[in-house]
């Protein structure tokens, strides 16, 4: 038998000690197991290793050189052991995760603020992208999953899907905006005015449009809904403070009545996932409307 962690960290005590039967007693083992275990090792690799001398021990040379490797070696398993339960607890390791841009855009940066705290030892890689290039990412071993809003992805055999929250969306425009002096509004009327949004929305073909603004930043398209007359679609949450302040305002297109989009987590069927990645999912939930 090769030697053991138990059997180093004997060697250890009784160097420290300087006596076997004080190592022993801190050991709750006896004292001939003891010398019996330690001589095992010597006489296993030929080494000696300690000097008996009367009721007490000193390390020989060899004894002093290999009691430092060890030390270095009961130090890497401390750590070894410490990160072993980060991990465990969702703490530690590495996560690849993907988004779409308008799910990062809601909640990416309160995500991350709480991600890494005074315990966390993580590395954390977010990929933001449309549905489909996260659909790809995760079967080229990029990502471990990905979250998407409803109809982002096709139904795939090898991904499992979990339902995991909403967000609401609103049609908004810019304060002053031409379509904030009627009385109501219908999807015609829209068609007045360029679109802002990450993809064609879903009555681009039917009707016309002066023009697109099609962009997946939708910081940018905040920024750019509030200085221009585009018409866009996004997120209350996301755009909380600006309606507030009234940068942004909130219209109702009557014929176009917009529901809460169901959020989902994408992970492969056939994977075990790591305990950081079931961390992350409960904290992307946190954040949607149940």
């Amino acid at each position: 038998m090769g030697i053991s962690l138990e059997k180093l960290q004997q060697l250890v005590t009784v160097a420290r000690c300087g006596s076997f039967s004080r190592a022993a007693a801190e050991l709750n083992i006896s004292q001939p197991a003891l010398s019996r275990s330690i001589a095992a090792i010597e006489a296993r690799y030929g080494v000696p290793l300690f000097n008996r001398l009367g009721h007490g021990v000193e390390l020989t040379s060899s004894g002093a050189q290999t009691i430092e490797q060890i030390k270095s070696l009961l130090q890497d398993f401390r750590v070894l052991e410490n990160n072993l339960h980060l991990i465990g607890q969702g703490k530690a390791g590495k996560l690849s995760l993907g988004m779409s841009p308008l799910l990062a855009s809601q909640i990416l940066s309160k995500f991350v603020s709480g991600f890494f705290d005074a315990e966390s030892m993580a590395q954390l890689q977010v990929l933001i992208r449309p549905g489909k290039q996260l659909l790809d990412a995760i079967k080229n071993d990029e990502i471990e999953l990905f979250f998407f809003p409803e109809s982002h992805i096709d139904p795939d055999e090898d991904l499992h899907t979990e339902l995991i929250g909403y967000i609401s969306p609103t049609f908004v425009v810019r304060s002053g905006h031409p379509l904030l002096e009627r009385a109501t509004i219908t999807v015609s009327d829209l068609s007045e005015f360029p679109w802002a949004s990450s993809v064609e929305p879903p009555f681009a073909p039917a009707i016309p449009s002066p023009g697109r603004l099609i962009c997946d930043n939708y910081h940018i398209l905040r920024e750019s809904l509030a200085s221009t007359n585009l018409v866009g679609i996004c997120s209350t949450e996301f755009v909380e403070a600006e309606l507030a302040n009234k940068t942004l305002h909130a219209i109702r297109v009557e014929d176009f009545p917009l529901i809460d989009t169901p959020i989902y987590v994408a992970k492969l069927r056939a994977r075990v996932h790591s305990p950081l990645a079931a961390t992350s999912i409960e904290r992307v939930r946190s954040f949607l409307r149940s």
